[in-house]
């Protein structure tokens, strides 16, 4: 270790570290929530899109 370098220096920078850390992990899981909503969305949009086409070609328009 360098002799140059104080230990409470290195001992704040591990704190540092860990928030940043934890930060970027909780960051990365939000992202990730969030384009699976999107994604879920989607699908919803276009599944009940879909089902609206096939029920007005079996009923005619719907209202």
């Amino acid at each position: 270790m360098d002799p140059n370098i104080s230990p409470d220096v290195i001992g704040g920078m591990s704190a540092a570290v860990i928030i940043i850390g934890s930060l970027i992990y909780l960051a990365m899981i939000a992202l990730s929530l969030w384009i699976g909503y999107l994604i879920v969305k989607a699908a919803v949009r276009n599944g009940l899109r879909d089902h609206t086409l096939w029920l007005e070609s079996r009923r005619g328009p719907l209202r």
